[in-house]
């Protein structure tokens, strides 16, 4: 695996994890629940010689339906309205 597919990997799990504990204002429980739920929907079950692609609709599906569950609305919009100066935006 080359190091720019590793570096981006690692960039997407960054702002999946901000999502989750940022804006959705997850526990840390319930973000790696809610993690091993998007994974296993995105991915499925190992392959032994899978090319290691993922169908990005699942993804997106899988992202909309955490926040949907949250929020109540899978549209909603990830600026948090009711949030101050000193709340992350990441």
């Amino acid at each position: 695996m080359s190091s720019w597919l590793i570096v981006s990997l690692n960039v997407t799990l960054f702002r999946l994890i901000a999502l989750l504990l940022g804006r959705l204002k997850l526990s840390v429980p319930e973000a790696m629940e809610a993690y091993r739920s998007l994974a296993k929907n995105v991915f499925g079950e190992k392959k032994r010689f899978s090319d290691g692609k993922f169908n990005e609709k699942a993804l997106e599906q899988a992202i909309k339906d955490t926040v949907k569950t949250k929020l109540g609305d899978a549209e909603e919009r990830m600026l948090d309205p009711e949030s101050g100066a000193e709340v992350c935006k990441a």
